[in-house]
């Protein structure tokens, strides 16, 4: 049983593999610039922090809806009826 387990992801992962982006990806010219300079220059840093501020969002709506508040406890009041 543990076989077909190992057989099917080792089949999942080669599929994955040559399907890959990298795969179709031209070759690195040597002792020319890999791009650094122009991915430094892009203006996508506004998707990294907006990603983070909606999450920190989600996170501080789900958090806050409880409405339990655990500093106000309430008073119990017990009556006991005696019969005579």
């Amino acid at each position: 049983m543990r076989k077909s387990y190992v057989k099917t992801g080792a089949v999942v992962t080669a599929i994955a593999l040559s399907l890959s982006g990298a795969s179709f990806a031209d070759p690195l010219a040597p002792g020319k610039p890999a791009g650094v300079h122009q991915a430094q220059m892009g203006d996508k840093e506004w998707l990294v922090f907006g990603g983070l501020g909606l999450v920190v969002a989600g996170l501080l709506i789900a958090t806050a809806g409880g409405g339990h508040d655990a500093s106000s406890p309430q008073a119990i009041t017990a009556s006991i009826p005696t019969s005579t």
